[in-house]
């Protein structure tokens, strides 16, 4: 029989505490490549106050209590890259547990069909430095944030789940 510190619940809240435990995260990541294969990724600003700043992310929010993935794959392009919205298709999810923090992370995977312009681009929103286009076997534990590692090796390997 399960005890009450076994059971899992969620609560709504309109602020992510990310230092609560046995956090359930859901967060939708938006993939734009290139014509020639590569994925846009934004550079964290180099004065951030955590260990991510100067590397590398795929473009994502957490998804807001209630809200249906594909909303939250729009309000990326809208909110965070600014740019005017477009079509997009669910590619996947993926899931991983960072034992770390007793986090559960549960990601949708949207993309959007056609690469971003020039002038799109040059628009990157506060906080981040530059949106760029990167062959994600660039990437590493150096230069790049650990869920665009995940998502490579959710590209190269469908339907796992990460540990």
């Amino acid at each position: 029989m399960s005890t009450p510190s076994d059971m899992a619940y969620a609560i709504k809240q309109n602020e992510i505490d990310y230092d609560a435990s046995d956090l359930v995260m859901m967060q939708v990541q938006l993939l734009n490549r290139d014509n020639e294969g590569r994925v846009m990724v934004e550079k964290i600003s180099a004065d951030y106050s955590s260990s991510s700043a100067g590397k590398y992310y795929i473009p994502g929010v957490a998804m807001k209590f209630g809200e249906h993935p594909e909303e939250a794959g729009h309000r990326i392009l809208t909110e965070e890259l600014e740019i005017k919205n477009r079509e997009i298709k669910l590619i996947g999810s993926q899931s991983h547990w960072n034992n770390e923090k007793n986090h559960w992370y549960l990601l949708f995977h949207f993309e959007t069909m056609e690469p971003l312009s020039e002038s799109e681009m040059a628009n990157p929103c506060e906080g981040i430095d530059e949106l760029l286009y990167l062959n994600l076997e660039d990437a590493t534990k150096e230069n790049a944030m650990q869920g665009l590692l995940d998502i490579r090796e959710a590209m190269r390997k469908p339907g796992r789940t990460y540990v």
